[in-house]
């Protein structure tokens, strides 16, 4: 699926060393109004998984969660002489629901357009094509874009 992606670390640290360095760029999810240092994501770190999103910043104090941005699920095991990260990166349900209803309803008008195209002009046939290719655009260039950034930052493991 488009909107899904897996991926494996492998890394010499030992379970409790993942936890901790977790900890250090992930705020919880029930802080409300407590000031923290800045952290990168939001989400629950359990003994041997997590689950967590990225923070967007307008200034240091203004931060929220942007709801195209994927969800980083993962599950830690020790493996060898340190540890296996198995990691998730998916879009969350709201926003497949949001996109199937966006898809259909600029898909339809597209095909009513397409039915239409005889008697009339290109234009009308563009919009409801330029419309459900941007509803296609936004979340699938977010989530690809996260995805690749928290491959990259994978370091911290």
């Amino acid at each position: 699926m488009l909107t899904y992606q897996r991926l494996t670390i492998k890394t010499g640290l030992k379970l409790y060393q993942i936890r901790e360095n977790l900890m250090g760029i992930v705020e919880p999810t029930y802080r409300i109004g407590e000031e923290s240092p800045t952290p990168l994501y939001r989400g629950k770190i359990n003994k041997d998984s997590f689950q967590i999103s990225k923070i967007i910043y307008y200034t240091r104090s203004q931060r929220y969660r942007e709801s195209f941005f994927p969800v980083l699920e993962g599950q830690i095991r020790e493996h060898d002489s340190g540890s296996q990260i198995d990691i998730q990166v998916k879009i969350t349900p709201g926003i497949l629901v949001f996109l199937a209803i966006w898809l259909m309803t600029a898909g339809r008008e597209a095909c009513v357009s397409l039915l239409r195209l005889q008697n009339e002009s290109v234009s009308s046939f563009s919009s409801p094509i330029g419309i459900f290719l941007f509803g296609l655009a936004i979340p699938l260039i977010t989530f690809f874009s996260i995805a690749q950034h928290s491959k990259k930052k994978s370091s911290i493991f």
